[in-house]
């Protein structure tokens, strides 16, 4: 397996399928980049090197590592995969895009078993994935690490939309009041946080609330839309825009 010295290196939680395939497919078709992208199972992963071969760049390659965030993985663990399965020495960009949503039930309806889930899958296992790869963060050739965590404006607490969020909003309240934190603790080291919605895109995930909300017409942002907005973001962003709660527009939301 070729170092990952010379190339941008940028890490994608759930890459198989929605905004994290969008994401892969469009990195990789830049010169000198290396994708690492998590899946659930070997299926998955086959299926992603399957679909994204013709759009890597000749100087660009992407690495597919099992990593099942459905419960919490010790950060160690999450470390040693990305070192040893994926060959990376450093991370640029780490985007936490793997979640999950529960049913969009108004708060009284909210079960136990419901917020446990989503805590777990859109609070906890993200933030201990940036806990195990902070050390390759601060190796990141730029030295301006980004944490790049997709997130919802359904999370805003400022904001609040006029449809329930179930399990789902407080989980991603809590995912945005982590971004935040982590920026403010190691922005001195140079991280660069930032909690980034994508609009409300056209994927199995967006197409699920669209149908809990009873919208018929469905989502109205594409994958396509969403991910070039999100890149520009990404690439954009600075000790000027970290720390905050930015749509995939460049628009800033309140917490």
């Amino acid at each position: 397996m070729a170092s990952t010295t010379n190339n941008t290196v940028y890490l994608i939680t759930g890459g198989n399928r929605g905004l994290g395939l969008g994401l892969v497919k469009a990195l990789l078709a830049r010169p000198d980049t290396t994708v690492i992208a998590t899946v659930r199972s070997k299926e998955a992963a086959q299926k992603l090197k399957e679909s994204t071969f013709e759009e890597a760049a000749k100087s660009s390659d992407l690495r597919v590592i099992l990593l099942d965030f459905t419960r919490a993985i010790p950060p160690d663990d999450v470390r040693s995969a990305v070192e040893k399965e994926a060959g990376a020495d450093h991370v640029d960009v780490l985007i936490l895009n793997a979640g999950g949503a529960q049913p969009m039930v108004p708060a009284l309806e909210t079960t136990a078993e419901d917020l446990r889930a989503a805590f777990e899958v859109n609070t906890i296992a993200p933030l201990l994935v940036f806990q195990g790869l902070w050390p390759l963060l601060q190796k990141a050739a730029s030295k301006t690490p980004k944490l790049i965590w997709i997130t919802s404006s359904v999370g805003s607490i400022a904001e609040m939309e006029p449809v329930p969020g179930g399990a789902y909003g407080p989980s991603r309240a809590a995912q945005n009041w982590l971004t935040k934190a982590l920026h403010q603790e190691n922005g001195k080291q140079g991280l660069v946080a930032i909690a980034l919605h994508p609009g409300w895109v056209q994927t199995r995930a967006g197409q699920f609330v669209a149908d809990q909300w009873g919208f018929s017409n469905g989502p109205p942002d594409t994958v396509g839309s969403s991910v070039e907005g999100m890149l520009k973001v990404m690439d954009e962003a600075s000790k000027e825009t970290a720390g905050k709660f930015l749509t995939h527009k460049g628009e800033v939301l309140g917490w």
